[in-house]
Order: C-alpha cells, then sequence, then structure tokens
C-alpha cells in the first residue's frame, strides 16, 4: 500500500514538475517572440489586385524618393502585415486613423510581426476611386503636401527610413480603397 502511494505521489511530483518546466518555456518562447493577439490570426489573403496596385505605389514611392537622391526603401513583409492588419482596422470601423478602436498603436503593431525596428512611421489614406489610379493619386497627393502641413511628404522623403511595406485593402463593403504605407528601419 505505501509503496502505491509513493509511485503516486512520484507521478504527481513528475506531473507537476513538467507542468511547471512547459509553462516556463511558454513564458520564455513568448519573450522571443512577442505577438498581440491580432498577429496570432490569419489575416485575409491579399487579392492579386490588391498585391498589384500595392507593388505599383512601392515603386511611384521609390521614384519619388529618387528624385531627391535618396536610397530605396526595401519592401518587408512584416511591414506589409502590419499595414494590411491595419487597413482592415480601419476598414472594421470605417475611420482613417493611424490607431483604430481597439487595436494596438503603430510601433507595437509593427513589433508584433516580428520586425525589430528603432525608425518607424506610417501614411494612410482612402479614396472612393477603388483603381490602381486613385491608389496611385493619393500616394502623390501625400508626396506634394506642402509645409506645414506635409507630414506625409516627410515620411516618404525620410532618409532613416529603408525598408517599407505597402498593402492597399479594396474595400466592397465601404466602398473604398485603403492605403497604408508603414516605414522602418532595423
Amino acid at each position: 500500500m505505501f509503496a502505491s502511494v509513493t509511485d503516486t505521489g512520484t507521478r504527481a511530483h513528475r506531473t507537476t514538475v513538467f507542468a511547471a518546466f512547459a509553462i516556463v518555456i511558454a513564458l520564455f518562447a513568448a519573450l522571443l517572440h512577442p505577438a498581440s493577439a491580432e498577429a496570432r490570426t490569419a489575416l485575409p489573403r491579399r487579392t492579386t489586385t490588391e498585391v498589384s496596385v500595392s507593388n505599383a505605389v512601392a515603386k511611384l514611392l521609390n521614384a519619388e524618393r529618387a528624385a531627391h537622391h535618396l536610397k530605396p526603401v526595401a519592401v518587408r513583409t512584416q511591414l506589409i502585415s502590419s499595414a494590411r492588419s491595419h487597413n482592415l482596422a480601419m476598414s472594421r470601423t470605417n475611420t482613417m486613423t493611424h490607431q483604430a478602436r481597439g487595436e494596438a498603436a503603430l510601433g507595437s503593431r509593427i513589433t508584433s510581426t516580428g520586425y525589430k525596428w528603432t525608425w518607424a512611421g506610417e501614411n494612410v489614406g482612402w479614396n472612393s476611386q477603388m483603381t490602381t489610379a486613385g491608389v496611385l493619386m493619393l500616394q502623390k497627393a501625400m508626396y506634394n503636401e506642402q509645409p506645414p502641413n506635409d507630414g506625409h511628404r516627410q515620411n516618404i522623403l525620410n532618409s532613416h527610413f529603408t525598408n517599407v511595406g505597402v498593402d492597399v485593402y479594396l474595400d466592397a463593403a465601404n466602398h473604398k480603397v485603403w492605403l497604408t504605407v508603414d516605414f522602418g528601419r532595423p
């Protein structure tokens, strides 16, 4: 009888030690790979059109930078993911903003994608002209801003930024095309 109790006690002790070890491993993994609930949730796939228009914006943005003798910004998938989640948040609330209701702030949103940044910035816009021309018009309008209301232009021409993520979301429900451009530097 005693041996039986000892065996049960030993199994229980091993189970407790194993459970504690698993919790420590899970906490350590969370510290290495922080992720918000948004980052863990799979985002809807980008359509071929959305990818094509996003690429056209990135190309135009780099042409605008080149006109000022600035290095091009390289496209990073983590920044695209951040921009995509933001477009979906703006669509959900039908509000253009840098932080939609219930959404993480820009820095946290970018960090949750795994992008380790030292500089970050964001340009957002929308248009009811849901075409490539309509989205490129948004990008050109941002580039053509004049001081003192030229924050978008300052992001486009910021020499600190080395990476970019462009996302275009064709929002049929709100009949808008959302544009988010997330800039970063590791």
